[in-house]
């Protein structure tokens, strides 16, 4: 190996070393954290199925949920809460618009759609398509999800569904 092969080699190491050090490059925790979140907006959002639920969020999870208090009492609100907002908008699809992962927690940025056409917080079917974005953080622990915090834009939904102005 030539001098100049022997530096080339000496520095991408160096690079290398240096990015894995600075998270760049992506663990094996972090690609299964990414794809159990995925897995999560598939399974329990788009198909409704909130058995996969046990599979994904630990006993212990803690919803820090944004736009409503009473979701932040763990795991046991959610299966009541998928069925809400399935009831509502029975064809909700969940769209992964970008998704990055850093050690234990993973960010994804969603866009909601749907049609109202269930009852919904207490209005009745007003066959109106929403859409709406939001941001949520999972923080994993042994391969399950122990927490989120979600932030998404309520009010849109509201004014699209003409409950608001």
């Amino acid at each position: 190996m030539s001098n100049h092969e022997k530096s080339f080699a000496i520095l991408f190491t160096i690079a290398a070393l240096g990015a894995m050090s600075f998270g760049c490059a992506p663990t094996g925790d972090e690609e299964k954290n990414t794809a159990t979140v995925k897995r999560f907006y598939d399974e329990v959002m788009n198909k409704g199925n909130p058995k996969v639920i046990d599979e994904v969020v630990a006993d212990n999870f803690i919803d820090h949920h944004g736009t409503d208090p009473r979701m932040s009492e763990g795991k046991s609100r959610w299966p009541q809460g998928i069925t809400m907002i399935r009831t509502g908008f029975p064809d909700m699809q969940v769209t992964i618009e970008d998704i990055i992962a850093k050690g234990d927690k993973v960010w994804a940025y969603t866009i909601m759609r749907g049609t109202h056409e269930g009852g919904f917080m207490g209005m009745r079917p007003t066959g109106k398509k929403i859409e709406f974005k939001g941001v949520d953080i999972f923080r994993f622990v042994n391969g399950k999800a122990v927490e989120r915090w979600s932030v998404n834009d309520g009010l849109a939904v509201m004014q699209q569904l003409e409950a608001m102005e």
